[in-house]
């Protein structure tokens, strides 16, 4: 940090209502190349000077009273996060820095002394006064200092868990820290070791940007989005809320301006809302006219006494203006006091809901939520529900839900359809089978569809839990009970699910049903398409080892990538398929879902594993990589494949009077829709399982049958062996030369050998007893050992073919 003075004087630019101010590129006036602008400026307590800084870091003196402002370069001290003047001693200007030091310099001297306050770990961000003490704070620090000594008199005790959006004294000594997630903490100076928490949504104002106090003490303003308030500082209660027109978006950047004869009960105050300055009178509720010399700026600050006024504008340049010029006359009132008198009347609960509805769908447009969604990527859970009805413009058509839901009998939902996906939990059983019931009254065929049951369970769950969002702000709107339970009853209701599930039926399963109840070959070829198109190494692995898209992209199709996903990573990608509003992006992630697991597919497939199991299992793949993936693959392939030639990329939404839309008129083959009744897919299903049981006897039939002919084929078979052995033993019985026996044993040996084939062991004991040498012929022996080798193989071959044949009966 480096000060030195110019001594020169430069007058501003005059304009008609203000004075203009430019950033200088450096002390010696030599132009920049490169835009400045000014960041921090701050008035001193007299409104006798104003000091701005630049982006350069030079620090700007600018002397208001006299002909006209002026101004001149004190020096380079580096880029501060806040600028103030000591109201103690005016002389004295803080600096805080992004190293987390807070510098205090005196002007008009002639040395660079400065010294520092050392005691932030962050930056510090806001800084305020009361008495002689200073209050600054960081994101998650908040300091006391003692202006006197410049010492650090108190750190108070602020949640880690959120961070701090600012810090500030009142003129009465309250101390309030808010946090960027809109909660309060309150001190008063003399007890800091008490503190009151404040919730500032049961107020109704979200997304509290900023807050100020008026100059007495007794009354703190904060804006938000859509809402002002102002509360009483004894008790912090409610006084009043004023709500913006529907052009204003928020109010940040509270600043109270000063009147003459308000005695600090200030009621005019200034606040930016879309870079825009407005003045609003809290006493009277209404708002100000701006005047169109003041366009969209970035910051603006109000003296003391609110004389000036000194904002930034887009270009960067410094502009002064009296604060009387702008704060002209209050805008027209559309009653002029000529209209007859108006009685008040009671809105009916449906008024109050139609009016909650509207205001929902001109705040969730696609302009504010897709900045959200590329931000955070992703939706807060709380407000999903919400945001998914808004983009896909869900009317809660509960006339036409009706219409199904009573023609829904109990036990209508056939076991078949939740045998797929078997729930443990019977209130969600319940509610799918309730859903699953509309859906057949809605279109019948989809009876049949055996995969809706793991298609709409993940969106069913999403609708579970009610809207926190659109509860909250009715009881903030009307601040009515029965309104609140009402509307908490509606959300759980399941009519929202319904009709989400319709939207995703119609859009994002458009030609699903062409050859239903088969699935769709259309849609597989295009997915089998883009990654010819994209990956042909992977789609010929694929195709070497027998694996079709019915394998590799059905499994992924018909359960939305809920099995294959984890819950988190699931509802990111569906908060992008929603937001983007482009049905055929799912069929490009389901080909993305293959290309990010390549190498897992090719590894599975050469360990012969089990590729359906690996469909259907979760993976540890994030969305955020499958959605770029997708979205490179929806850019780069060439029109032919591209599934926009096919499928119609636009939105149909519900029908918001009157019954739903018909489904699958068009996709169903004609012959079925025409012709073929409900009645008569049940007669034909009652014949199929009559077919079935039929052909499941006849199999046991000729399964009994064949085996009871292979027993006797193999027991004649045996049979014809062993004659055809005793035969052949004979005949090698007689063709036996015998030596000198004695003619008893000789006599005795034929005897027995032609008694019993089966005592040929004893036979041939006995032959060696008697010491029997035996001359075989060797012609004869060889010819009879190949007849027997040839008998076997033959009957061998036949039973083979017979156990073949048994196989494919069993097949069929």
């Amino acid at each position: 940090m480096s000060i030195m003075y110019n001594s020169g004087w430069n007058k501003l630019i005059k304009s008609k209502d203000s004075y203009k101010c430019q950033p200088r590129a450096n002390v010696e006036k030599e132009r920049c190349t490169a835009r400045l602008s000014f960041v921090q400026m701050s008035f001193d307590r007299d409104e006798e000077c104003l000091i701005v800084v630049d982006t350069k870091g030079y620090l700007y003196y600018i002397d208001v009273p006299g002909d006209g402002p002026r101004c001149k370069i004190l020096g380079k001290i580096g880029r501060p996060t806040f600028l103030t003047f000591n109201p103690m001693r005016t002389e004295e200007i803080l600096m805080g820095f992004d190293t987390g030091d807070i510098k205090v310099w005196k002007l008009h001297t002639d040395t660079n002394e400065f010294f520092s306050l050392p005691g932030h770990k962050l930056p510090p961000t806001h800084v305020s006064f009361y008495k002689h003490h200073c209050l600054t704070s960081s994101r998650n620090e908040v300091i006391i200092w003692d202006l006197k000594s410049y010492i650090e008199a108190r750190r108070l005790k602020v949640g880690v868990r959120n961070a701090v959006e600012k810090a500030a004294f009142s003129n009465v000594g309250h101390i309030v820290v808010l946090y960027r997630n809109g909660a309060m903490q309150v001190w008063t100076l003399r007890r800091l070791h008490k503190d009151t928490k404040i919730d500032t949504k049961i107020f109704g104002i979200n997304y509290v940007k900023d807050f100020i106090f008026a100059k007495d003490g007794r009354a703190m303003i904060m804006g938000g989005t859509r809402n002002i308030g102002v509360l009483n500082t004894y008790d912090w209660s409610l006084l009043k809320k004023l709500r913006l027109p529907d052009n204003f978006v928020e109010a940040k950047q509270l600043s109270v301006v000063p009147g003459p004869l308000e005695g600090g009960a200030n009621k005019i105050l200034a606040f930016l809302s879309s870079s825009t300055l407005q003045l609003c009178d809290i006493n009277a509720l209404t708002f100000l006219e701006t005047p169109r010399f003041i366009g969209r700026i970035k910051k603006f600050v109000i003296s003391s006494t609110g004389r000036y006024i000194a904002y930034i504008d887009q270009e960067g340049c410094l502009n002064i203006t009296y604060t009387d010029k702008i704060i002209s006359k209050k805008c027209p009132r559309p009653d002029n006091g000529l209209s007859k008198p108006y009685r008040a009347r009671a809105h009916k609960l449906s008024h109050h809901l139609d009016g909650v509805r509207r205001s929902v769908k001109r705040e969730l447009n696609m302009k504010r939520l897709m900045p959200i969604l590329k931000e955070f990527g992703e939706y807060p859970a709380k407000y999903r529900t919400i945001i998914w009805s808004t983009i896909l413009k869900l009317p809660a058509n509960k006339n036409a839900y009706v219409a199904l839901a009573s023609k829904v009998t109990r036990g209508s939902v056939a076991s078949n359809t939740l045998k797929s996906l078997p729930l443990a939990d019977k209130s969600k059983a319940s509610v799918l089978a309730v859903t699953l019931a509309c859906l057949s009254q809605w279109c019948p065929l989809l009876r049949r569809s055996l995969f809706l049951p793991k298609l709409i369970f993940p969106f069913l769950m999403v609708f579970q839990v009610p809207p926190y969002f659109v509860s909250n702000q009715i009881y903030i709107l009307f601040n009515l009970k029965s309104t609140l339970k009402y509307v908490c009853s509606f959300q759980k209701d399941p009519l929202l699910a319904f009709e989400l599930i319709l939207s995703i039926l119609l859009n994002y399963c458009q030609k699903w049903f062409e050859y239903h109840p088969l699935p769709p070959l259309n849609i597989l070829g295009i997915c089998e398409n883009i990654l010819l198109e994209t990956d042909p190494v992977l789609l010929n692995i694929f195709c070497e080892h027998g694996i079709t898209s019915r394998e590799y992209a059905w499994p992924l199709l018909q359960t939305a990538m809920s099995e294959v996903l984890s819950g988190d990573e699931w509802l990111f990608l569906w908060d992008h398929l929603i937001s983007y509003q482009k049905p055929s992006l799912l069929v490009t992630c389901v080909v993305a879902y293959n290309i990010c697991l390549r190498d897992n597919v090719r590894s599975l497939i050469k360990s012969s594993g089990d590729v359906e199991a690996f469909y259907s299992t979760q993976s540890h793949v994030r969305a955020k990589d499958l959605l770029k993936i997708a979205r490179q693959i929806d850019r780069k392939i060439s029109k032919r494949v591209h599934p926009t030639r096919y499928l119609r990329d636009k939105l149909l939404h519900v029908n918001h009077s009157g019954p739903y839309p018909s489904f699958m008129s068009q996709e169903y083959p004609k012959f079925l829709t025409e012709n073929l009744s409900v009645a008569d897919l049940e007669k034909l299903k009652m014949q199929e399982q009559s077919l079935q049981e039929y052909n499941r006897r006849r199999a046991d039939f000729e399964k009994r049958k064949l085996h009871t002919e292979t027993e006797a084929f193999a027991r004649q078979i045996h049979e014809t062996r062993l004659s055809e052995a005793q035969k052949c033993f004979r005949e090698h019985i007689s063709n036996l030369k015998w030596n000198v026996l004695p003619n008893a044993g000789k006599e005795k040996f034929c005897r027995h050998s032609y008694k019993d084939l089966d005592s040929l062991s004893e036979r041939k004991q006995e032959c060696n007893r008697y010491k029997i040498v035996e001359d075989v012929d060797s012609k004869n022996y060889k010819k009879l050992q190949r007849d027997v080798t040839m008998l076997e193989y033959e009957v061998q071959s036949f039973l083979n073919s017979l156990k073949f044949h048994k196989s494919e009966m069993e097949i069929s």
